[in-house]
């Protein structure tokens, strides 16, 4: 395959770069500012110092980078893939990395504040316009950011599992509904900082500075505050889950009676809004269950049986779904981000009447308006599914079986 001019316009400059880098005759700093590249492919490649300000690398391919020191001023990586990359005290400040997966990268030092743009207008400026960096639902599970400056950063819904944070600055920053568990924040600075409905499980808050945060409907139980400074910190209404705490696997069991009887027994099961993020569903019949807004990131659904399961605007980012039949599923306006869904059936549902004789009407697979960005559906069965409206930017569908696909209105960034 031919590459794009993009590509071929990136790998130019950065082979001039690594030449620049290294005192090779001929060599040139990369200066690609304002740039518009796209989903180009620069994984492994030293980019080191480089000059990137505001440059469009939405759905790049950049593992593996060295970054360390570059100029991202207002760049946008978002739904990009940067993990495992070096990017030791860049500035990024103002950049956009929605979607973006950063896992394992190295940020130690890095520069995320508020970045100051100009807007001109026939010569004239028009003044400055304040862009806080945004990391809106990606992936920094293992990140190291020690030291970095997070001030005013808007990390909602961000996966932040393991993260390194002590002493970072992020004060103001926003990181509603953000999974910071086993997080270390020692020392970090949250002033002011919003973290309603935040995922603090097993994190590290020693001498965390938390005075005047947000913190709706965190659960802190087992966290050791004793060195924390919560003055001014707003917890109101109190410290309780959200929703009353239930025996999820009991649910699942007189679900699955309640599938062996034809609902003459047990109940189905109803796990709306339900927080089952990371849990082992391997295998487990779920059929014909409501899953509506429940969040499963990162959940083990391989194998399981999810025909004509409803997960309307559910939160089903990194989740493994390979070999899951969701025959009939209901996913739409659901999030997948990252979902691995290879050889996955989501082929239509054989409608029966009252007796139980077929119908002859069938019910599709139903992911309208998802977001489907990074989702893998190599092999995966897709015959007559619904995709009206999704997001299926850099979506992998390797021998798959789409016919008779609805892809009306389908977005796909460039």
């Amino acid at each position: 395959m031919s590459k794009s001019p993009q590509q071929l316009n990136f790998e130019a400059a950065m082979t001039a770069h690594l030449a620049y880098l290294i005192g090779k005759p001929g060599g040139k700093r990369m200066d690609t500012r304002n740039e518009e590249f796209g989903a180009v492919d620069g994984r492994g490649r030293n980019l080191s110092a480089a000059v990137m300000s505001g440059v469009n690398l939405i759905g790049a391919l950049m593992q593996d980078c060295d970054l360390s020191m570059a100029d991202l001023f207002a760049a946008d990586f978002s739904f990009s893939d940067l993990s495992g990359s070096n990017m030791r005290r860049v500035d990024a400040r103002g950049g956009r990395f929605d979607g973006a997966l950063l896992r394992d990268a190295d940020l130690r030092g890095a520069d995320f504040r508020p970045g100051q743009t100009v807007q001109w207008s026939d010569g004239s400026s028009k003044g400055n316009t304040e862009r806080s960096a945004s990391f809106r639902d990606a992936n920094l599970d293992n990140v190291e950011l020690k030291g970095a400056n997070l001030e005013k950063a808007d990390l909602t819904g961000a996966s932040m599992r393991g993260a390194k944070l002590a002493d970072a600055e992020m004060g103001a920053c926003v990181l509603s509904n953000a999974d910071l568990s086993g997080a270390n924040l020692e020392g970090a600075k949250l002033k002011d900082a919003i973290l309603d409905g935040a995922k603090l499980q097993g994190a590290v808050l020693i001498g965390c500075d938390l005075r005047g945060a947000h913190m709706r409907g965190v659960v802190l139980d087992g966290l050791d505050l004793k060195t924390a400074n919560l003055e001014g910190a707003n917890f109101d209404p109190p410290l309780v889950p959200p929703t009353p705490q239930i025996d999820v696997r009991t649910v699942l069991a007189q679900h699955k009676t309640w599938i062996a009887t034809s609902g003459a027994q047990g109940q189905r099961a109803v796990l709306d809004d339900r927080d089952l993020s990371g849990m082992d569903l391997r295998g487990l019949d779920l059929s014909a269950a409501s899953l509506n807004r429940a969040n499963l990131a990162r959940s083990d659904l391989s194998r399981a049986l999810m025909r004509l399961t409803s997960l309307v605007q559910a939160n089903l980012t990194d989740a493994n779904l390979t070999l899951a039949d969701m025959a009939g599923v209901v996913l739409t306006g659901a999030v997948l981000r990252r979902a691995d869904l290879t050889q996955a059936r989501l082929t239509p549902v054989d409608l029966k009447d009252a007796a139980g004789n077929a119908s002859g009407r069938k019910f599709p697979a139903n992911l309208s308006n998802a977001i489907l960005s990074h989702a893998k559906f190599d092999k995966a069965n897709l015959t007559g599914a619904v995709l009206r409206g999704a997001d299926i930017t850099r979506a992998s569908f390797v021998d798959a079986v789409t016919e008779g696909m609805d892809l009306a209105g389908v977005r796909k960034l460039n």
